[in-house]
């Protein structure tokens, strides 16, 4: 498995428990006592890939049996700590562990902990040790509350092949689920507005961050253009999970981060009377165009692969801000959509772009990056 990088971990909590229990809040969190079974210095947690799963590893001072948990630092998250996501270790006995953890939400930050017992012994003798996942200093400014006052913004433009990067300063500060409703879309139709992004209005430039160069999915170098880092790629490698993104900050020399390859889609489809394939976008042709008839509504399908759990297809008809445009947001794995005449009548006659994208939206909690993706196909609509 790919690792995004060891986090820093502290070491906070370690107590007797008597069956599943972890303790009282105040064993857990505030009072240190002798470690019989678990060795707490070689405790280590990374998160792997995309941040959706985590390794830890530890070792015994005999052979054991365990369990793994883990539960969001943030107080309104799940799984919560008085009721924690539990994992029983695989195999035999044993004194050095392993363990996997999945269906982890790339936005926490989480306490993970392990709850070991001698192969002789029973569950009510073992022993729990907490560590603190911390964010990794990566460039965002996460305040002691889980909140963030600064985070970094990452706009792919699949087609285009290009990544613009800035630094966001959100006031009020706002936590990891706060931050991607800011950034999303609520699901119907509305009038078209140039801007579709809440937070692409609180950038405030580079953020401190230089050297900037990616591998894996998209590879290329960082430049500076104007308030913002951009990169243009030669090409894409659709089915590579991994993309790297390496850079230094202020106080930083090297920093590295893991970030979620792109959405895709990989068929669009328009219909009134007739179906429209829609193919992916080459700068170099010019765009088809096809007649919009009042009088049927405007159905449009798609498919999609790489789906984060944060996702829209948003469908544009016109430019912002002109009269009769529209905007409709809709949930991507329904697959289709229709947009009823009353949609587009108000229309003038002429020529129109409709654009059908696919936005993908993940934040990352342990170092505050938002990567927002876009995907898209494009065509002419023609009313008489």
């Amino acid at each position: 498995m790919k690792r995004m990088g060891k986090l820093a971990l502290i070491p906070v909590a370690v107590a007797l428990v008597c069956g599943c229990k972890l303790g009282s809040s105040k064993d857990t969190l505030n009072r240190r006592t002798t470690y019989r079974i678990i060795n707490p210095d070689g405790v280590s947690v990374e998160r792997l890939g995309d941040g959706t799963s985590a390794q830890i590893r530890f070792t015994t001072q005999e052979q054991a049996y365990c369990e793994v948990f883990f539960f969001a630092q943030d107080p309104s998250g799940t799984p919560t700590e008085s009721a924690p996501a539990r994992l029983p270790c695989t195999g035999a006995p044993k004194s050095e562990f392993s363990e996997t953890i999945n269906a982890l939400k790339a936005e926490s930050v989480y306490n993970f902990g392990i709850f070991a017992w001698t192969e002789a012994g029973t569950k009510d003798k073992g022993e729990v040790l907490i560590v603190k996942e911390r964010p990794d200093g990566s460039g965002a400014l996460r305040n002691s509350d889980g909140t963030f006052a600064e985070i970094l913004f990452a706009r792919f433009n699949v087609p285009l092949r290009t990544v613009e990067i800035q630094k966001a300063r959100l006031d009020p500060p706002l936590g990891p689920q706060a931050i991607l409703t800011k950034a999303g879309s609520e699901f119907g139709c509305r009038p078209a507005l140039d801007d579709v992004s809440g937070i692409s209005r609180a950038l405030v430039g580079k953020g401190g961050i230089s050297n900037m160069a990616m591998r894996g999915f998209a590879t290329g170098e960082a430049t500076e253009l104007d308030s913002r880092l951009t990169a243009v790629f030669n090409s894409l490698q659709f089915g590579n999970p991994e993309w790297e993104w390496t850079y230094k900050t202020t106080d930083r020399e090297n920093v590295l981060v893991k970030i979620r390859p792109p959405g895709r889609l990989t068929a669009v489809e328009v219909s009134q009377k007739t179906r429209t394939g829609l193919s992916e976008v080459k700068l170099s042709d010019a765009e088809a165009s096809i007649p919009l008839d009042p009088g049927y509504p405007l159905a449009i399908a798609w498919q999609w692969d790489n789906l984060p759990s944060t996702a829209f297809v948003r469908v544009r008809l016109g430019k912002g801000g002109e009269t009769g445009s529209l905007e409709c947001v809709f949930d991507p794995k329904a697959g289709r959509a229709s947009i009823d005449v009353t949609g587009f009548s108000g229309l003038p006659s002429g020529k129109y772009s409709l654009v059908i994208e696919l936005e993908s939206l993940v934040f990352q909690g342990t170092t505050g990056w938002l990567a927002r993706s876009v995907d898209w196909r494009s065509i002419k609509l023609e009313k008489a």
